[in-house]
């Protein structure tokens, strides 16, 4: 879907055209293990992988529904994009929103991605979480000035939210589900589990059109449904891995890169939403990720 909001946000810059669209992939299965490999170097990928917020007490990721915007793109190309994140999404027991859902999950391709990024945060500094509130957790400012000023392909930014481990918000407006001045109290936690976990509330990706050219659209779409879908660290080493991570190196397009997500990447996504989602840490669930990775 083609958000106005971030259709009009994005008007100022020019936009490339983008490769042809191939044909969709099939649908995921679920339970994808990875065999063959010893369980420390599932461990080491999860590590590799997982960026962990210095201001949450788990791994965030989203709750039951997301609801894709692109601005940017030709409109058919655009619905390529977004069809295949909710593929991605679904196959991870995910709702994609209907046509007047409310975007948290905005996509913006431009042909200057290291100026639109600090001309959107100039914008909308909310949307970036930057006057954070309660129980709101980023990456924190180092996170964000990597962000602004780091020339890449693709670069991301996500923003969650902590919530009662049974999904009830610790504080705000009652009438969407929060419980006003309640007090986020996290003591009923234990060594296994904790009383909260974290919920994506808004994922933002910009993709610069000059970096990704010659990038297969499906392979392009696949990466950002991979750093859509989880807190990716973007300093990750992958190379020894084979991860849809290594289409790109920094700002440069990998030719050897995957050409879609890979059994490692689907089983890090597959593990990451079936993982408890109030444990105690966030390397607790790091290692119970890996576990599942390998069928444990």
């Amino acid at each position: 879907m083609i958000d106005p909001k971030m259709r009009r946000l994005a008007t100022a810059l020019s936009f490339f055209l983008l490769a042809p669209i191939p044909a969709a992939l099939a649908q995921t299965t679920p339970d994808i293990v990875v065999t063959g490999v010893r369980p420390e170097q599932t461990q080491a990928y999860v590590e590799q992988v997982t960026a962990i917020s210095p201001m949450a007490d788990q791994l965030p990721r989203w709750d039951s529904a997301i609801c894709t915007s692109i601005a940017g793109m030709p409109a058919r190309q655009g619905q390529f994009l977004a069809d295949r994140i909710a593929q991605r999404a679904a196959s991870l027991g995910l709702r994609p929103g209907g046509p007047d859902c409310r975007a948290n999950v905005a996509i913006f391709v431009t042909s200057d991605s290291d100026a639109f990024a600090r001309q959107l945060f100039d914008r909308d500094r909310d949307m970036f979480a930057y006057y954070q509130s309660n129980d709101v957790s980023t990456l924190g400012q180092g996170a964000l000035d990597d962000f602004l000023t780091t020339p890449r392909a693709v670069r991301w930014w996500h923003v969650s939210q902590t919530y009662g481990a049974d999904g009830i918000a610790l504080s705000g407006d009652p009438s969407i589900g929060g419980l006003s001045n309640a007090p986020s109290v996290r003591a009923t936690g234990t060594r296994l589990s904790g009383s909260t976990r974290e919920d994506f509330t808004q994922a933002i990706v910009i993709v610069d059109a000059r970096r990704v050219r010659g990038v297969q659209l499906a392979a392009l779409a696949d990466y950002v449904s991979f750093v859509a879908l989880a807190q990716v660290n973007a300093h990750a080493t992958t190379s020894e891995y084979p991860t849809i991570l290594n289409l790109f190196n920094g700002e440069r397009a990998n030719a050897n890169g995957p050409a879609a997500l890979t059994q490692w990447d689907q089983a890090y996504l597959d593990a990451l939403y079936k993982s408890e989602r109030n444990s105690a840490t966030q390397r607790q669930q790091q290692s119970e990720i890996a576990r599942r990775m390998n069928g444990n």
